[in-house]
């Protein structure tokens, strides 16, 4: 099965589909060891490219995935179409209409410090298809893992399980920011209050460290662009408030 599979795209994503499911064959705009027309062949394609944000909340790097799908297709094979990349909900339907190909979303789950060992030991596992074959093929990709977390819906509420997790991790830092200030008024022992929080089980064991990585808020390289991407999308006032106190504190402490 492995031979039927290709990667688009070796960022961290990329490297962790291929080591996950044990794909050896991959192509990029540095570095490739196939041709597209030889990707053409396969009957999977990958797409683990980057989908920044611009500073208007505007996603970037759907052109990269669509260009791709539009050169893949010229050659006439019968793809199957995987996004792992983050994009917006809507996507993968919008693509799959607009080149008449099947396009599934499988959108990953991975630590960028713990990313080789997220890769074989999944937490979870969410495909989503708009026909019941997509459905069926890519799921069996990973019957290997046995694992009780495993989603099976349609791309778009798929797209949107990424989101969801990512905004309420974003949420939870922002909220463990806020409480934290507030005990910096008023005498509270933030430490004791995380602590109460995490053995509770209606807590949580995650998120709630104010000063993280040498500083406040939720950097990194998802969450600031996936938050500003969601916030255009959604333009829920909830969110705008979220990405407003994210920036203050990212910028407060020079936190990338």
């Amino acid at each position: 099965m492995e031979d039927a599979v290709v990667i688009g795209g070796m960022g961290i994503v990329g490297q962790a589909t291929r080591k996950a499911l044990q794909i050896p064959w991959y192509f990029d705009t540095k570095e490739s060891n196939l041709s597209l027309e030889e990707a053409a062949k396969k009957q999977f394609v990958f797409f683990c490219t980057p989908t920044p944000t611009d500073s208007k909340g505007q996603q970037k790097g759907i052109d990269i995935i669509d260009d791709y799908i539009k050169q893949i297709k010229e050659y006439g094979g019968r793809n199957i179409f995987v996004i792992r990349s983050t994009v917006l909900p809507g996507t993968a339907r919008h693509l799959a209409e607009k080149y008449d190909v099947m396009v599934a979303s499988n959108p990953e789950f991975l630590t960028e410090k713990t990313w080789e060992y997220d890769a074989v030991n999944p937490k979870m596992i969410v495909i989503g298809a708009d026909d019941v074959p997509t459905r069926i093929a890519v799921t069996n990709l990973y019957k290997k893992f046995k694992i009780k977390n495993f989603v099976v819906t349609d791309t778009v509420t798929a797209e949107m399980i990424k989101y969801a997790f990512n905004m309420w991790f974003v949420t939870k830092i922002i909220y463990a920011n806020q409480i934290y200030d507030i005990c910096q008024i008023n005498g509270a022992k933030y430490n004791t209050i995380k602590e109460a929080l995490y053995k509770h089980p209606w807590g949580t064991h995650h998120h709630l460290k104010p000063i993280h990585k040498g500083g406040r808020g939720g950097g990194g390289r998802c969450f600031p662009k996936d938050l500003a991407a969601f916030t255009k999308y959604s333009n829920l006032e909830f969110f705008k408030t979220i990405e407003k106190l994210n920036k203050e504190y990212l910028e407060s402490t020079h936190k990338e």
